[in-house]
This record gives C-alpha cells, sequence and structure tokens, in this order.
C-alpha cells in the first residue's frame, strides 16, 4: 500500500512539474520576420526567470498600446552589462525581436537601443 502512494505521488508530481515547465518555455515565437518596435519604456522587471520590459507603442492612428518585452534571465543580462537601471520609466527605446505568432503584443527581445544610443543584447556573446 505504501508503495503504491508512493509512486502515485511521485508519478503525480513529475507531471505536475512538467505541466509548468512546458507552459513556462512556451514561447511561440514566429521566427520569420524580426520587427522593432520604438516606444517609451514604463517599467523594467529585472527579476527571476526572466527580465521584462513594458513600454508603449503608438500605432499609424496615434493610438497608444502597451507591449511586452520578455529577455533571458536577469543573471545573463548582467554578464552582458545590464542593471535594474539600465532601462527607466520614460525611456524612449527601441525594441528589437520575435513576435508571438498568437498576435499578443508580447516579443522576445534579441536587442534594446537606449535613447542614447546603446544597443544592449539581450544575448551575451551577440
Amino acid at each position: 500500500m505504501r508503495k503504491a502512494f508512493l509512486i502515485t505521488a511521485t508519478s503525480l508530481a513529475v507531471l505536475l512539474a512538467a505541466g509548468s515547465l512546458s507552459a513556462h518555455h512556451s514561447w511561440l515565437l514566429d521566427r520569420s520576420k524580426l520587427i522593432a518596435l520604438t516606444g517609451t519604456a514604463t517599467r523594467l522587471e529585472f527579476a527571476n526567470p526572466h527580465v521584462q520590459v513594458y513600454f508603449q507603442v503608438k500605432d499609424e492612428n496615434g493610438a497608444t498600446d502597451t507591449w511586452q518585452a520578455g529577455g533571458p534571465s536577469p543573471n545573463q543580462l548582467a554578464r552582458g552589462g545590464w542593471t535594474r537601471d539600465t532601462i527607466k520609466p520614460g525611456d524612449e527605446i527601441i525594441v528589437a525581436g520575435y513576435r508571438n505568432r498568437d498576435g499578443a503584443k508580447v516579443v522576445r527581445f534579441d536587442s534594446v537601443t537606449l535613447p542614447n544610443g546603446q544597443v544592449f543584447s539581450g544575448y551575451r556573446g551577440r
């Protein structure tokens, strides 16, 4: 009885962990087209598991949309020179990356260009 309980509990734990890992790494990106968005930064979340940049982009009609750009972990970005203060609210930034295929205003960023022209890569070694 105890052995059956342990097997069932272990199997359940593995299935739950696998589902969460799958959801966590489910970037559904359109890698056929790198896009560049210019906007005003509203927030930088320099936290695990992935850094997130939120910014406002004006469309062709002048309406403002909020976009989210996700990247690697803070540790990986810090090795490339990023800090919690790399992007400040109000900064005019250019985010280059790959958009989610589902049409959401979400990109996986490849690089971010700051107001002074400095380009920060999302990935070390690029």
